[in-house]
């Protein structure tokens, strides 16, 4: 059976605090509700660049219009059921910078409103402690380095620029 490619974009999205958002995801499946945390972001629509797809998603789910940074990072993001469909996901991310107060978690289809419970900001501390499940897999690595490597002593106001559309930090192939 070969599944379908499902190209997703994302975004580290970092507020003064060097903190991440997050938003928690609540999907019922047949054993009982899958709960997880994961970056801004979602499916790139056909004819869409990753690109354009993040600043969708960034303005759909959380009302915001920045700046963003990148291609940063890309990695597979597994094969998982999504919306009943069986995907082999792969991720794009970008990274952004924003104050604390201007997201405002929203949801534009029906079944986003029912999967997005809250949006959180976390500290890579508290990321590295919790039990919750966390995606992508490595974020506080992953975070630390993009934080690091794009926004090193940046106030948001600063931000672009740093890292040239199209570079790439990391890539990991599907």
């Amino acid at each position: 059976m070969t599944l379908r490619l499902r190209r997703s974009a994302r975004i580290f999205l970092f507020n003064e605090a060097d903190e991440v958002l997050l938003i928690r995801f609540v999907a019922e499946r047949e054993d009982g509700p899958f709960v997880f945390w994961v970056t801004p972001g979602g499916e790139v629509e056909g004819g869409e660049s990753e690109l354009a797809a993040a600043q969708r998603e960034l303005l759909e789910e959380l009302g915001l219009s920045v700046a963003l940074v990148g291609p940063v990072h890309q990695e597979s993001g597994g094969t998982y059921t999504h919306l009943g469909e069986t995907v082999r996901n792969f991720d794009t991310f970008f990274a952004a910078r924003c104050g604390r107060e201007e997201p405002k978690l929203a949801g534009v289809t029906a079944d986003e409103i029912a999967l997005m419970r809250e949006a959180r900001w976390w500290s890579f501390a508290e990321l590295a402690e919790t039990a919750e499940r966390v995606f992508p897999d490595r974020l506080v690595e992953l975070g630390r380095r993009v934080l690091g490597e794009v926004f090193p002593g940046k106030s948001p106001s600063d931000a672009s620029g740093v890292l040239a559309q199209g570079g790439l930090l990391a890539k990991i192939e599907v």
